[in-house]
């Protein structure tokens, strides 16, 4: 167990969130009040008249000090501590809970509590002044935040429990690394990565306007949001879009230092990338994928695009995002269709990388498609991290990055054929079955059966129509992998064993088709 701090302004229960926290966690409380109280050898109350309001403070600060060097549990901190930039200070690489509460409740609760000595007169207006004044502290030092009007102790300790358990996978990529935070809440932590913004526009799609205005109203003063709604799915992926986004943000005099943010799914985050990576030949970018499939595919590794009438993602850019933040919560209310959809681009960093993602499916396909359970955030981290890896090694697909195509070639060629109306996870899915009937047409590793059972429990397709081969063959042949003439496949030798391949024939491709067809 190490270090939690709670803050809030009065009434916001932090002793009691706090203590609640602690018995959730086995760990043991402190409130920083009553270490001064033990000190001075007297009520705060009585600090405040007999020493005043400055002398008070300067107990606080030592007592703030002592209790983050000593104390291994959770923190509970008076309301006015943050004040002090020396404890804010301490308080940049501790886990914080910043606990909100609207100004009625409150007032109701420090009725209650007669012991705090800056409501004695007036307490509703100074509460307001306090609320106001102290919001921006509490957001500059909060890890989470959480509001606790009308809610139930033990209910906000599960949820904190559950914001704090937040997984980082590290894109450590030759030229920005940048972090991939993974868990419940993490779009709180937004504020994180604003560098010097002055302007924050939000990429959006109608089915996700609600959660771009909460980015908005995370952004601290001074800051400001500028929304701009994008058409849904891959129509939103072409330069009259970005062309239209790039009109905005000059009309709103966006400068090299200011913010884009993509939220939404695998459309939008290509889509920001890409206006970020082009104006002014560069800004910073923030992914907030909503979507399974945006998040451990799209979202990371910083490749950008739009489609064009020639294919898809065949115009773009290489820029990575500064960070991203996969927000669990957002994939709650998928439809068990589209997060099946994006478990395919978590069933191939199995086949390609990590053979323990496929144990897990295999184990319980039912847990892999629970939003709301503890193995779906294992799959996310693992196919993430599988990602991470590939990119920090090769971020502008010189080579090694390929092998994150497996089952893409023949993916992207049905996503054509049809238009873009088959879910890209549906396609990988198809794709993917493909490749392996490839492994084992050319002798490579038999993994036909596996690869279909896999695919086959999450309810994802196995198979395409008849009678489209020449179609198909046609896009195959303009893949961004091939090099001139030559057509190249990511195959595996092995489990977990990909491989770049050059030598697959025409006889060979057609087999596999016709093996796959329905």
């Amino acid at each position: 167990m190490s270090l939690i701090v709670i803050v809030g302004p009065p009434g916001s229960g932090k002793t009691t969130v706090g203590r609640a926290l602690a018995d959730a966690l086995g760990a043991a409380f402190r409130d920083a009040d009553a270490d001064i109280v033990a000190v001075a050898g007297k009520p705060i109350a009585d600090i405040f008249v007999d020493d005043g309001e400055d002398h008070f403070r300067a107990l606080e600060r030592e007592a703030v000090r002592r209790a983050v060097a000593e104390h291994d549990g959770v923190l509970a901190l008076g309301g006015g501590a943050v004040l002090a930039e020396a404890t804010r200070k301490l308080l940049a690489d501790v886990p914080v809970v910043h606990l909100r509460v609207d100004l009625a409740e409150a007032v109701r609760r420090n009725e209650i509590d007669k012991g705090r000595p800056l409501l004695q007169v007036n307490p509703r207006a100074t509460l307001r002044r306090l609320l106001e004044e102290r919001l921006p502290l509490y957001r500059e030092v909060a890890t989470v935040e959480v509001d606790t009007t009308g809610r139930d102790v033990d209910d906000l300790a599960a949820e904190i429990r559950a914001k704090l358990a937040v997984r980082t996978v590290a894109v450590n990529d030759a030229e920005t690394p940048y972090p991939v935070l993974i868990g419940r809440g993490t779009v709180e932590r937004l504020p994180e990565f604003l560098g010097k913004a002055a302007r924050v526009a939000v990429l959006h799609t109608e089915s996700t306007a609600l959660l771009a205005q909460r980015v908005g109203s995370l952004l601290p003063d001074g800051v400001e949001a500028v929304l701009m709604g994008l058409p849904d799915a891959e129509d939103g992926k072409t330069v009259a879009v970005a062309e239209q986004c790039w009109d905005a943000l000059g009309a709103e005099g966006f400068t090299r230092t200011d913010l884009v943010v993509g939220v939404g799914g695998g459309a939008v985050t290509d889509l920001a990338g890409f206006v970020a990576a082009c104006w002014l030949r560069g800004v910073a970018v923030v992914h907030v994928p909503t979507s399974l499939l945006g998040a451990v595919d799209a979202a990371v590794g910083g490749k950008t695009g739009v489609n064009t009438a020639a294919g898809k993602n065949l115009v773009g850019a290489f820029h990575p995002p500064r960070a991203v933040l996969v927000d669990l919560d957002n994939f709650a209310t998928l439809p068990e269709r589209d997060l099946a959809a994006g478990l395919a681009e978590v069933v191939k960093a199995g086949f390609i990388a990590d053979p323990a993602i496929l144990d897990l499916v295999e184990a319980d396909p039912r847990a892999a498609l629970d939003a709301t359970g503890p193995v779906v955030a294992e799959l996310v981290e693992r196919a993430i991290a599988v990602k991470a890896e590939v990119v920090a090694s090769d971020l502008k697909e010189g080579g090694l990055r390929a092998i994150l195509n497996y089952g893409h070639t023949f993916a992207h060629a049905i996503e054509k054929l049809e238009h873009y109306r088959w879910r890209h996870g549906d396609a990988v899915a198809v794709g993917m079955v493909y490749a392996a009937h490839l492994n084992a047409i050319t002798g490579r590793v038999d993994l036909v059966e596996r690869t279909e059972a896999v695919l086959e429990s999450l309810g994802l397709p196995t198979t395409y129509e008849a009678g489209r081969w020449d179609d198909l063959l046609q896009v195959m042949k303009i893949d961004k992998k091939n090099v001139g003439a030559t057509q190249r496949f990511v195959l595996l030798d092995a489990l977990a064993a990909p491989v770049v391949v050059d030598d697959v024939t025409a006889e060979q491709q057609r087999e596999a088709y016709e093996r796959l067809t329905a």
